[in-house]
């Protein structure tokens, strides 16, 4: 067994390429698909289409993730699935961590295993957008960095009143965080191909997002954005009425009312 790793650190391009194709494979099982079939007794997973509240319209789209699971099967299960979703990208990475620790490999086998989770081999290349795996890795990476970017982006989310921003502004932030923490440009590469996938796979549910936010005749207010993720209606809620964005808005509002004489 040491001679097998001492010939691959002796052949680093072999070592990048077994990394990337390893991480890739397994992060194109899709748990989600997995527990639902043995949940359902055989069911193939439905598209995720959800009505908009306070309108007639549907929020469609393909991705195809623990929260589905959650919305369909219940939180007990979509936990379960955002678990599985973390370890198997968690666990080779930390096994290419201990085994070959001088450099940075298990980057690779992370930054892989959640392409693979996003555009999955398996499933005609139609996955989820990866969050429970990046989580995953960064809290292998990182764990204490990752609760200081998320303080930092619970502070811009109330700053712009989006939940949005609470919930994804970390991911942005980390790229400079671990440049800063480990003075090491391939840690900030790495974090920069990470939220370049994530984006790409979120475009078309930011782009539905802003255009159900922009379309008249609908109040689709934080609050039911908050609802709508999954991260409850009191941190929208609070951000409707507290953040710094709606209270500039109430604030205008309230200036270009005409005064009483």
């Amino acid at each position: 067994m040491n001679d097998v790793i001492v010939w691959f650190q002796e052949n680093p391009v072999i070592l990048s390429i077994v990394c990337c194709v390893a991480g890739y494979l397994i992060g194109s099982l899709s748990f989600a698909r997995i527990i639902y079939h043995i949940v359902t007794r055989g069911r193939k997973i439905e598209p995720f289409a959800e009505p908009v509240p306070h309108s007639d319209e549907v929020f469609e789209s393909d991705l195809v993730s623990a929260t589905v699971v959650s919305k369909k099967l219940g939180a007990r299960f979509g936990c379960l699935t955002s678990v599985c979703d973390m370890l198997k990208v968690v666990l080779p990475a930390l096994a290419v961590k201990i085994i070959f620790p001088g450099q940075p490999y298990y980057l690779l086998l992370a930054l892989f295993g959640v392409i693979g989770h996003i555009y999955p081999i398996y499933y005609k290349f139609t996955g989820g957008r990866g969050e429970s795996s990046i989580i995953g890795i960064l809290l292998l990476i990182n764990w204490f960095g990752l609760l200081i970017v998320n303080a930092a982006s619970l502070l811009l989310g109330f700053i712009t009143g989006s939940v949005l921003v609470v919930r994804w502004g970390g991911y942005v932030l980390m790229v400079f965080w671990l440049w800063y923490y480990f003075n090491d440009i391939r840690y900030a590469g790495f974090m920069v191909l990470i939220n370049i996938f994530f984006w790409l796979s979120m475009r078309k549910d930011l782009a539905r997002f802003y255009e159900l936010k922009k379309k008249k005749g609908i109040e689709f207010t934080e609050e039911d954005v908050s609802e709508f993720i999954m991260m409850g209606k009191s941190l929208g809620r609070t951000l409707d009425r507290f953040s710094l964005y709606a209270l500039c808005k109430k604030m205008k509002k309230r200036n270009s009312q005409p005064k009483d004489r």
